[in-house]
């Protein structure tokens, strides 16, 4: 039988961010953290590992009225830093299993952005800023980076941050097959209250075949409306979302499936109040 001949693989182990930046330069690298998310073809293609463990970015704190996340903070330690109710632990508590949540880095979830993280409505709804560095380095918002991803290739998320706001109310759901079942899609709903009056809304749907849809007519309709003076059957009347067929359903089952979940949102946040 033929043997394979192993290709030799360089390992890097920065000690900063500058030092990061650097290395992030170079051809061929993929950043190691966590480690649940490297494929084979990945290592196989890969002349650089950068191991990004020794960085000081295992953190979750919060500073005034925004929490900063490091990106080798596990989603374990996010659930266990923020208040059991805050709409990030809601969304992870049905993220993987806990064995997984212990090891999977907040880093590598917002970077990859898959669907079964149940990261991107909530991060999105809360306004989320990216720190990066690499071949570009600032804050961007999370928004930004996910419109357009190719502008961010050869660059790494060191931190995610986002406002401590207490005054809006979220609510998140996700469909699936079973408990432990990747997401097919997930719905986040956010409303800053003025009294009864809709201040700003925030309603984001993902797994749709555009990845995510912000509702930006149905959050443009509520600001400024009394929730009193909204009907809800009628609300989400001109939504039209499209979904490719998944084994938890087909595209229009799943379109279907969102609304109900848009209604049921809009009544828990309305019944609040």
């Amino acid at each position: 039988m033929e043997e394979k001949e192993l290709k030799a693989m360089e390992w890097y182990f920065p000690k900063s961010r500058e030092e990061l930046a650097e290395l992030l330069k170079e051809e061929g690298v993929f950043i190691h953290a966590g480690g649940t998310a490297i494929k084979e073809e990945r290592i196989k293609s890969a002349k650089r590992v950068i191991d990004i463990s020794s960085l000081p970015l295992n953190y979750v704190k919060k500073e005034g009225d925004i929490w900063r996340i490091g990106a080798t903070a596990t989603l374990s330690r996010v659930m266990d830093s923020l208040e059991s109710d805050h709409l990030l632990v809601k969304a992870l508590k049905c993220t993987a299993t806990t064995p997984l949540r212990n090891r999977i880095t907040v880093g590598g979830s917002v970077f990859l952005s898959p669907l079964w993280s149940n990261f991107m409505g909530p991060l999105l709804a809360l306004d989320a800023k990216l720190n990066v560095v690499g071949k570009l380095n600032g804050t961007y918002s999370y928004e930004e980076f996910l419109s357009n991803k190719a502008k961010f290739q050869g660059c790494a998320v060191t931190e995610v941050s986002f406002q401590a706001d207490g005054s809006t109310c979220f609510f998140f759901d996700r469909f699936a097959r079973t408990a432990n079942d990747y997401s097919a899609l997930t719905v986040t709903l956010g409303f800053s209250m003025k009294g009864d009056v809709v201040g700003e809304a925030k309603i984001i749907v993902t797994g749709c075949k555009k990845v995510y849809e912000r509702l930006n007519a149905v959050e443009a309709g509520l600001k400024g409306k009394s929730l009193k003076a909204i009907d809800p059957d009628r609300l989400f009347d001109d939504v039209k979302l499209e979904f490719a067929d998944k084994p938890a359903g087909s595209g229009p089952y799943l379109a279907e499936v969102t609304r109900v979940l848009l209604m049921r949102g809009f009544d828990a946040l309305a019944s609040a109040r």
